[in-house]
């Protein structure tokens, strides 16, 4: 989400930086005026008095408004004034732990830990939301109908009704509703497309919506464009801003479709562009509207079957503004958050009451990953949250091990064809103590953890000496807990055999959460007992040095 900061003056546009927000400062009516419903999310650093006058002379509507977000010139109070169900509170909360200050939340829903229904991830939601919500609050739950096979929200408890909510991708799904009643629109249809290199974005625009208008289909129901390689970088393609998947024609021509072109065939090389496309992106054999044509271009429309997206999101290793912008987009865009019970609280402010919150408890890495896999499979949007890295002896590995299971108990399934799979990097721990320190990993180095619950003994200390060998700066998760204590002595032992004594070691504490801190001695000198499971130990090599409170590592340059 793209963010701009507007602020009155300096004192505000202290504020803004230190909330990480690009900032400008000047008249706010004039600076909103060129970045109104721009996609931006608006932080205006004033008194909210100035903020409501500023509101007051716009034409607002909750369908279009952008997201206003209201900050005092201390940062200590932060209030979503427009778009709160559409990521203000979240984005709110986020600020507020940037900052240490405290997001001020009013809408009911939220208040009362109950999904806005025009809020929710994944879908577009029109009808008389604000009666479903009134009778949700009441403890009412909605009778719930499906239009068509799609996954409903995670939390959405079929009841009595009044309210009703329907999940289709039709335009005619509120008609004749004698409930209140609210229709979720989820991303369901795949558009096929061909084009001759003389057409517009106009021309397929046009085509797109007359389809859909004869079929009775919601355009907001579009989830991608599909289309044969040729033309998948063609301005009447790309030109509809809507995500565009392509095929080789030697894929689209082994697809059956009900309307193949000789022409077609002897132009391009299958017979069929748009009908095929479809099929192929859609993953489905059925088309809900087979070819449609004008003199430069063809359509055609499938339903396909929700995807899942697993998401396996490094949140770095402590404060939020050491996480990165696509782990907080992966995070709040998950209909499920799965992770260990102090990950999850590290980013509590990213979490919404549309969520599915897993919590589980250390030691049950496999069980995580499990039921990670399992919701994503239903077609959901998941993400596994892991603290530093996810592939830094965190959940990557372990979640692709039970996928690589899955598999294979399905007979060799196509996992592409299963769910979509992102990691998405974290700042790790090591990186950042090594950043608390100066510049230790300026040169080789390797990541070694000490714990031998799922790695035997053996095999690490053969990969201490190895290390201990090749001389290359050593970073030690998991050095030292209540039942294991031997292994950290252990392990300077041996390093000790390929160290000079006054060899710089380091331990850092609680890297980037409160308590931070580190402590710099040698070899020599090195204690163990001041190492706890908070801890990182890093171990340099032979050319570490220190200087002053810092130790580097150079990388061989002679000065």
């Amino acid at each position: 989400m793209e963010t701009l900061a507007i602020a009155l003056n300096e004192r505000g546009a202290k504020t803004a930086v230190k909330l990480g927000l690009p900032v400008e400062i000047g008249k706010p009516g004039f600076i909103l005026d060129q970045h109104w419903n721009t996609g931006e999310a608006l932080v205006l650093v004033m008194a909210l008095p100035i903020v409501v006058r500023l509101m007051s002379k716009r034409n607002l509507s909750k369908d279009t408004d952008p997201i206003v977000i209201a900050v005092d010139e201390s940062g200590t109070f932060i209030i979503p004034v427009l778009g709160g169900h559409r990521g203000a509170n979240r984005f709110a909360s986020e600020l507020a732990s940037r900052g240490n200050g405290t997001a001020v939340i009013t809408t009911s829903s939220e208040i009362a830990g109950i999904a806005a229904i025009d809020g929710l991830s994944g879908f577009v939601a029109q009808g008389n939301v604000a009666t479903l919500i009134e009778t949700m609050l009441d403890g009412n739950d909605p009778i719930v109908e499906y239009e068509i096979e799609w996954p409903g929200p995670v939390h959405l408890t079929a009841g009595k009704g009044p309210a009703k909510v329907i999940i289709s991708d039709s335009t005619t799904a509120l008609e004749n509703q004698e409930e209140p009643t609210v229709q979720l629109i989820p991303p369901s249809l795949v558009v096929g497309v061909g084009c001759s290199s003389t057409a517009t974005a106009d021309d397929v625009s046009e085509l797109i919506k007359s389809a859909f208008e004869e079929n009775r289909l919601d355009l907001r129901a579009i989830a991608k464009l599909a289309t044969i390689e040729l033309r998948a970088d063609h301005p009447a393609v790309t030109g509809q801003n809507i995500p565009v998947e392509s095929f080789s024609a030697e894929e689209l021509s082994k697809i059956d479709v009900p309307n193949s072109s000789d022409a077609v065939r002897a132009y391009v090389g299958t017979a069929s562009v748009a009908e095929a496309a479809a099929v192929a992106a859609s993953a489905s054999p059925d088309l809900i509207v087979t070819k449609v044509k004008n003199k430069v271009a063809t359509v055609a429309v499938a339903r396909r079957h929700a995807k899942g997206h697993l998401k396996l999101v490094g949140l770095g290793p402590g404060e939020s503004m050491m996480r990165t912008p696509e782990a907080v987009e992966a995070v709040i865009s998950s209909e499920v958050v799965v992770g260990y019970g102090p990950y999850i609280e590290q980013c509590r402010e990213l979490l919404s009451p549309h969520q599915l919150v897993v919590r589980s408890p250390i030691g049950e890495e496999r069980e995580r990953a499990q039921i990670a896999v399992a919701h994503a499979m239903q077609g959901r949007s998941v993400s596994v949250v892991c603290s530093g890295d996810p592939e830094i002896f965190a959940m990557a590995s372990i979640s692709f091990e039970v996928l690589e299971a899955y598999c294979q108990e399905k007979g060799g399934s196509d996992l592409e064809t299963l769910l979509d799979i992102s990691v998405i990097p974290g700042i790790t721990a090591g990186l950042g103590g090594g950043a608390l320190l100066g510049a230790p990993l300026g040169h080789d180095h390797a990541y070694l953890s000490l714990s031998d619950l799922l790695t035997p003994w053996e095999t690490i200390e053969r990969r201490i000496q190895a290390f201990g060998e090749a001389d290359i700066v050593i970073v030690i998760y998991n050095p030292q807990s209540r039942t294991r204590t031997w292994q950290l002595p252990k392990t300077i032992e041996i390093l000790a055999r390929y160290r000079p004594p006054a060899t710089p070691v380091a331990i850092v504490k609680n890297v980037g959460r409160n308590g931070e801190s580190k402590q710099l001695c040698t070899m020599e000198t090195f204690d163990p007992a001041t190492v706890d499971m908070s801890s990182l130990v890093i171990v340099g090599s032979s050319a570490t040095r220190r200087f002053g409170d810092y130790i580097f590592t150079p990388r061989g340059y002679a000065i």
